[in-house]
This record gives C-alpha cells, structure tokens and sequence, in this order.
C-alpha cells in the first residue's frame, strides 16, 4: 500500500526531514504558511525546495563588546535537497499561518484531492511543524475524514524551546477515544432529531473503522441496533423493531408497551395505528418536512374512519359489501359503485356512513367537521396530494389540532385506547448500556 504523507511546515527542518525517512512515503504534501506582510518575511514555503541554504537560517551572533563571533551563521539546504525527492512526488500547497478557518477549508479540500487521486493509499498527516493554528487545522481536516491517521515527530528535550535534533521518532497519535466519544455525541443528536438511520451510520462507522476493546464495541453494537429498531419502527416496520428492541423492552418501558399493541401482542384496542401515525407526524414535522407529516394525518384521520367501520360493522370501505348495510342504505350506496361494481369510499364518505348509522365516531365527527375538513384542503393543495404547493408549519398545526379534537371528543364514548408517548430521547434507552 502507498503512503501519502501530509505534513505541516514551520521554521525547523529536522522534524520534516525525519517525518519523511521515517514513514518512507510515495507521495508528501507540504503545508507551508505564506509569505506575512508585517513585519515582512517569507512563508515557509521556501524551505521546501527554496534554492541556496533556505531552512533553518540562524544569523551570525557576536559579542555586544569585543564582537567575537560566538555563533556562526547557520542554514541548510532546502528540505526537498536532503530527501532526495523527486519533482512528481512531493506537492506544496499555502496556508494562512495564523487564520483557523481559512487553513482548514484549504487542508479539507487538500485531503479531498488527495483521496481522489490516491483512493487506496494510507494517508498520515504529521502536525509537528508549522504554527499551532496550521496544526490544529489539519488535525481538525484529518479526524473529521476518519480515514487518515494522525502522527507527531517526538524527541527529547534539554529545554521548553524544542526538540533535540537527531531524537526524533515518528509517533502514532490514538484518535480511539476522540472519535468514539464524537460518534456518541452526533448520535445522540441525530437521534433525538428522530434521523435514526443517520445516527446508526455515524455509530456503526466507529465499529467498522475503529480498534475498540470487546466491551466497548459491543456497547456500541448495542446502541447500533437501538438506532436500527426505531428507525424501523419509524418507518412502519412494527415486526422489523419488535425483533431488534426486544432486548430493550425493560428500559422502553411504556414505549415497549405501545410497539406490543402495535404488533398485536397483549391488550390492545385495535386504533394504535391510528396514535403511531400521528405520533410519526409529530416526528417529520419536528425536522420541518411539513408535507410528509400532514400526508400522515391525512391517513391516521381515514384510517381512523376505516378502522371503526371494519370492527364494528366487517365493512371494508375499499370494496363496501352492501348486504351488511342496513336495508335503507343499501339501493344509496349501490348507485356509487364504480365499473367493476365495487363500492369505494372516501375520507368523508366514510365518515358520512358512519354518521348514517348513527355511530359515535359520526356524531363525532359532525362536531368537528367544518374546522377539519378546511384543514384537510389544505393538504390537497399538498404536491403530495393533489395540488404542487409545499405545506407549511401552520397547515400541519390546524390540522393536528383538529385531529386531536376528533380523538378527545370521540374518546368520551368510545374506547379508543391510550394516546402513546413520543419517541424516547437517546439518553433514556442507553441507561443500562453506559
């Protein structure tokens, strides 16, 4: 495997040079400052391969009173002449020495290209050199990438100033715990923005790319899985989640409770379709994609209808068997029946039947009817629906709200079940896994 060595440029030679014959690379790029303006001086970017003796220039020091030479001038040859590298394997780019900002963006995109053109290499970026906001502009370039290793030339010390020349050995930097705990923290917050598959990503990525210990990595495993089973259940796969929560069902709690029912386990009332789709509602309009939640209000306020039609009365309202109509509802609802004979109904129409067999949910309905159904024209406007506006944050509140008043006034006579919780936030189903 080729090595592409990254490495920042400051005003001692010695690291760079030892960098270089240390980890032996095909192909280094040099990060160099720019030339500064005040006072003025050049960027480092001439010890590279400057012409004469650029690096480590040291002016001649005399005694301030008999002007005895106590230390001769010192250079040497430019860092490119004492490696011996060649013109296609080594490239320079410059950076702002002192601004954060602009050196990361230019060290990002450094190793962007780098990838591109070396997709399998072993990237090392070495941060000895150079000023602190170069190193720790790259540092920040290379661990937000996951895929290069960082590395320091380390040495003894006589002093605080620098490193002896001569004791450098290259040391690996341990990213482990950084990029652990900065997976755990994005997880949690996309989780708790309800992108589970985005948080499941950002956790299974450390256990694929990092070295963990057994425990560690099967504490992660088990928070993967966590993001997988609600990412399921958030996509209506209720049998997806009940198999990969089940070993979470003591600290889901009421959560627990409510995917059960959903799955047809324990009591239920038969209406938790209706709660799990409002609840998802809340979830998509909670990250503003406002059309995909009233499209699921739309469905949970018919469903609701289709649900109450089918256990109380066996009608379907995607094929209404009419002999289980009372007898003068029947020659009606014949006159509606399509070119295939079957009798389809609406929303509305639905609701409408109710209403004609006198069922709660009917009468209901009647209270809220003129509030809801001007919400649900909205959501025809919808590109979801039948129109090619986007929804916004006021047409999913009217309609949620007029939902709601459809649930509480039918709650008063028809057992409709309890209304579940929302989603848990990530801290409150990892208690047992920190």
């Amino acid at each position: 495997m080729s090595t592409l060595l990254i490495v920042t440029v400051g005003g001692a030679s010695a690291p760079i040079i030892s960098a270089i014959r240390e980890h032996q690379p095909t192909f280094v790029a040099f990060v160099t400052s720019k030339d500064q303006r005040d006072p003025p001086r050049p960027g480092s970017y001439v010890t590279v391969d400057g012409l004469g003796e650029p690096c480590d220039v040291r002016a001649e020091q005399k005694c301030s009173n008999c002007k005895t030479v106590l230390t001769p001038r010192q250079a040497n040859p430019s860092i490119v002449a004492r490696t011996g590298l060649a013109p296609d394997t080594y490239q320079t780019i410059q950076v702002e020495p002192d601004d954060l900002n602009e050196a990361y963006a230019d060290l990002r995109d450094l190793l962007a290209t780098l990838r591109q053109r070396f997709p399998d290499a072993r990237l090392i970026a070495d941060y000895t050199g150079g000023t602190k906001t170069m190193s720790a502009a790259l540092t920040l370039a290379a661990l937000e990438r996951g895929d290069c290793e960082l590395a320091l030339m380390a040495g003894q010390r006589t002093d605080l100033v620098r490193v002896t020349d001569g004791t450098q050995t290259a040391a690996a930097v341990d990213t482990r715990s950084w990029r652990v705990q900065r997976s755990l923290t994005l997880a949690e917050e996309l989780f708790d923005r309800y992108d589970y598959a985005a948080a499941e990503r950002s956790l299974a990525a450390v256990v694929r790319e990092v070295g963990l210990t057994p425990p560690l990595r099967s504490n992660i495993q088990r928070r993967v899985q966590l993001c997988r089973g609600f990412d399921a259940w958030d996509r209506f796969d209720h049998a997806g989640a009940f198999a990969l929560l089940q070993p979470f069902a003591a600290t889901l709690g009421v959560h627990w409770t409510s995917l059960l029912a959903l799955t047809g386990r324990g009591k239920t009332s038969g209406y938790e379709a209706v709660f799990d789709l409002r609840r998802n509602a809340e979830r998509r309009a909670a990250r503003t994609a406002y059309d995909d939640a009233v499209a699921r209000l739309y469905r949970a306020t018919e469903l609701l209808a289709q649900l109450r039609l089918k256990q109380a009365y066996q009608l379907d309202t995607s094929d209404l068997e009419l002999s289980l109509l009372p007898e003068t509802l029947r020659a009606p609802y014949h006159t509606k029946a399509d070119a295939k004979g079957k009798v389809r109904l609406g929303l509305q129409a639905a609701y409408t039947l109710l209403g004609e067999l006198n069922d709660p949910l009917g009468a209901a309905y009647t209270h809220v009817s003129g509030p809801l159904e001007n919400a649900l024209l909205q959501r025809n406007r919808s590109i979801l629906a039948h129109g090619n506006q986007p929804v916004g944050q006021s047409a999913y509140h009217d309609l949620n709200t007029q939902l709601q008043h459809l649930l509480a006034t039918a709650q008063t006579t028809l057992k409709l079940g309890r209304e579940p919780s929302q989603f848990p936030r990530f801290a409150e189903t990892t208690r047992d896994s920190a």
